[in-house]
């Protein structure tokens, strides 16, 4: 009686819509009904499916139900049968959503039993992303071309819930049975031919009074990937003042080779070694795929504080390797794009008034693997010069081996030898007590060319003593007689041999309190072989408060009187920044370095996913200048976009940034927001435009062909593409809204998402007299099939109607009409649904 109460309540609710209401909104609320209705009325259609004939054979079903008082209430008494037992799904295909182990993955097409029962089938343990089960589990004959499985007999602790009034699917599975758990190199998609062009351009024009300058950068990096080799060429052009520098950096093909673990590279490189400073060579090198291994790659850190808006370039050995502009305050620059592992970096930052500041980023300090990875490395070839002068170019055949010699320690050696150059080392990383990690190598060179010889020894550890203290040491010494493999193709003075540093240190420790914020100490203390010191320090402190956030920076670079710093570079730096709601901020700060003091606020706030902006005005020097300064970034779906204006009493500063990728396909040229790296996808939704898709290196948007680029997926690992389905049109559904894919190294993944174009229409029937067709009256189709049934006033609901397809109504007294429905030419995709009339017909 519960149900037959539900039933007739629903049966009921058109009558408690107010006559007054607007039509437009009742036809809404109707909708939202019909919704509600169809989740009751769907279940019974297997019912129908049998015939009318059939009904007389099975009355005794209906014993326990009041068949009267159904009549009597405009149901159908066929329709109670399924409401006897358990909710049930309908037998045959339909489309549902799927929930494995908590994990929504979307709406998939699923098979059920005549019982309503679910089929466990290929197609279901696909977009599951759940094993399948072995030959003793199949269901039927094992050559079907469609098979189906006994999964819970092949993994008895699953728990499976049908959920036919949400129209869900919950499964609970053991972790064995899920894909992708451990890698095995069979898992990877490979494979894929695709080109690509990436593009970083950047221009800075400044003015004070009547002196101008300008600043521009571009790096472009072009190439292709094809059945999983990756071959790539990396161009740099700088114009500053006036003098231009076009540096060709590398080009190489690379493939992975996934039995072996190993990667192949051959062209112009950088070696790869664990041990010693990369050089640049033309030749060939194999090393160990991190990515399958489970090490880290390398990665440079870059701290400091810019007073005002400024440009910051890294360069290593000699090459611009990376720039960004950052606004005031403390910066941290993180995974900046390496040359190789040994070399340290010299850092310009470039203020909009001129001033320029350098430091030095030792490669001890690199971060890396607690241990280096398994395996080995051979590199052979011929050194390359970057630069416009004439460098000899000797021959170089470097190796290492790198063994596990237990859990938390491994050992490396190796040997380097060029032509008038000989290098051995050691490394040892190991874990310590605790969160602790440490690395330590030595390195013995001799430059028989210069009758010279001597050693580099690096020491890093990092630790976290609890869960508020952590902190990080890295050592850099070398005696006078040492010499990279670099070295010894400078033709340097004495001078120059006396610039280098004989001794490196950084020094970071961080603390946090709940109650006093979290500070950090960074120290960089170094000297050369001439005698010059600098101490680099950096402190910092930061507290997050109930309406706001205050946070201080102080920098200063003590140095000896041969040093080119001075007290004036030091600088000191607080901000107070506020939330004004979810998307919206605003900060106040003062700063000072040397006799120049500065004191501003911003605003900023991030419009949508696609547009953000700033605003800024403060009062600098001792006549208390103003100056104001507006910042846009946006993303136009295609490519990524900066703009910079600033303004003072006597000068004028803008930039602009424009970076991006694109990818040629099979199906054309595709555009990206972002750079395309060396493993990537081309994801389609039909052949809508505008959808937005969520990547793992952030939303991306479809084209007019309905693709965009995936620009980035990690390899053999899984990677989530999820469609943001309110970016859908409204008539529009997908079947899976979201794919996983565990992509090899170098593949270009294609993934397509099934769209679904329905057609949902409020229909108001009427008889050939004019008169509404009755409530309760159910229609079915050319199959006798159950649909729904008419409600108040002839309205009925009714989605997925195929064109040229006959309905018709099975009347209560057991007569039957045929519906000619007059549906609209014009479909409005935004529209939820269309309104149409209809005539019923005796037949």
């Amino acid at each position: 009686m519960r149900v037959l109460f539900q039933v007739s309540v629903l049966g009921q609710l058109r009558n408690f819509i107010p006559e007054k209401v607007n039509g437009s909104y009742r036809r809404v609320f109707t909708a939202l009904m019909f919704g509600m209705w169809g989740a009751l009325a769907l279940v019974s259609k297997a019912v129908y499916a049998k015939g009318v004939s059939g009904a007389s054979a099975s009355q005794d079903r209906f014993a326990s139900f009041d068949m009267g008082l159904l009549k009597q209430r405009g149901i159908d008494p066929r329709v109670a049968y399924y409401f006897r037992d358990a909710a049930k799904f309908i037998e045959g295909k339909r489309v549902v959503s799927l929930v494995v182990n908590g994990v929504r993955v979307g709406r998939v097409d699923a098979t059920f039993g005549s019982d309503g029962e679910l089929v466990f089938d290929d197609n279901l343990l696909f977009k599951a992303h759940i094993k399948v089960p072995g030959a003793q589990y199949v269901l039927g004959p094992s050559n079907a071309a469609e098979k189906h499985y006994d999964f819970i007999a092949a993994y008895p602790q699953t728990e499976l819930s049908l959920r036919p009034n949400k129209d869900e699917i919950f499964l609970v599975v053991p972790q064995e049975a899920l894909l992708w758990g451990v890698p095995n190199g069979k898992e990877y998609s490979d494979s894929g031919t695709a080109g690509l062009l990436n593009y970083d351009v950047m221009t800075m024009r400044s003015q004070f009074g009547a002196q101008n300058s300008e600043y521009t950068s571009a790096a472009t990096e072009m190439g292709f990937n094809m059945d999983d080799w990756i071959v790539r060429s990396r161009q740099s052009y700088v114009k500053s003042g006036g003098v231009t520098n076009f540096q060709h950096l590398y080009a190489y093909a690379q493939r992975t080779f996934i039995e072996k673990k190993a990667v192949v590279q051959a062209g112009e490189i950088s070696i790869q070694s664990p041990l010693f400073s990369g050089g640049l060579i033309t030749g060939m090198q194999v090393l160990p795929e991190a990515a399958l291994i489970g090490s880290s790659s390398f990665g440079a850190l870059v701290k400091g504080v810019a007073l005002g808006q400024s440009t910051v370039e890294v360069r290593q050995a000699g090459s611009i390797i990376y720039t960004t502009i950052v606004p005031d305050g403390a910066f941290t620059i993180s995974d900046i794009p390496l040359i190789n592992s040994g070399s340290d970096l010299n850092v310009t930052v470039r203020e909009v008034s001129g001033a320029e500041r350098y430091f030095v980023v030792p490669a001890a300090s690199f971060r890396t693997a607690v241990a280096a990875a398994p395996g080995y490395t051979f590199s052979a070839g011929r050194i390359r010069n970057l630069g416009s002068g004439d460098v000899v170019q000797p021959r170089v055949v470097t190796g290492t081996g790198t063994w596990s010699m237990r859990e938390s320690l491994s050992a490396t050696s190796g040997l380097m030898v060029a032509d008038g150059y000989q290098s051995m080392g050691w490394r040892a990383d190991t874990s310590l007590a605790g969160n602790s990690n440490m690395s330590v190598s030595n390195v013995y060179a001799n430059a028989s060319k210069e009758g010279v010889k001597g050693a580099k020894t690096t020491l890093s550890v990092n630790t976290q003593f609890s869960e508020s203290l952590s902190g990080s040491l890295s050592v850099s010494q070398q005696t006078i007689g040492y010499r990279d493999l670099s070295d010894t193709l400078l033709h340097a003075n004495r001078y120059w041999y006396n610039s280098r540093y004989q001794s490196n240190y950084n020094a970071l420790v961080g603390w946090s309190n709940s109650t006093l914020g979290s500070f950090n100490v960074s120290l960089s203390p170094a000297r050369t072989f001439g005698g010059d010191i600098s101490n680099r320090i950096i402190l910092s402190w930061g507290k997050a408060f109930k309406h706001a956030t205050i946070s201080a920076s102080l920098e200063s670079a003590l140095s000896g009187s041969s040093s080119k710093y001075g007290d004036g570079d030091n600088a000191v730096y607080v901000s107070v920044s506020a939330p004004l709601g979810a998307s919206r901020g605003m900060r106040v700060y003062a700063s000072r370095r040397g006799e120049k003091q500065r004191l501003g606020a911003d605003y900023n706030e991030t419009v949508n996913d696609q547009l953000s902006y700033r605003l800024s005005t403060e009062m600098a020097g001792s006549n208390g200048g103003n100056y104001s300064s507006f910042g846009l970034s946006t993303v136009p779906r295609y490519t990524s976009l900066d703009l910079g204006y600033a303004q003072g009493e006597s000068s004028t500063n803008y930039n602009v940034r424009v970076s991006g990728g694109s990818v040629v396909h099979r199906d054309g040229v595709t555009f990206s927001p972002y750079s395309v790296q060396d493993t990537f996808g081309i994801v389609g939704v039909g052949d809508l435009s505008g959808v937005k898709i969520s990547t793992p290196n952030g939303f991306v948007w479809t084209d007019k062909k309905g693709l965009a680029v995936v620009p980035q997926l990690s390899a053999y690992r899984e990677n989530r593409i999820v469609v943001q389905t309110k970016s859908l049109p409204r008539r529009v559904d997908l079947q899976n809204g979201f794919q996983t894919v565990a992509a090899g190294r170098g593949s270009v993944n294609r993934m397509d998402f099934k769209i679904i174009k329905v057609q949902r229409v409020l229909v108001t029937a009427t008889d050939v007299t004019g008169q509404p067709l009755p409530k309760g009256a159910s229609v079915v189709d050319g199959k006798n099939n159950f649909l729904t049934t008419v409600l108040n006033k002839g309205m009925f609901f009714i989605s997925g109607l195929e064109s040229g397809e006959v309905l018709s109504v099975a009347l209560p007294d057991e007569k039957h009409c045929q519906l000619k429905i007059d549906l609209p030419k014009k479909i409005n995709d935004d529209a939820f649904y269309d309104v149409a009339p209809a005539v019923c017909t005796a037949f």
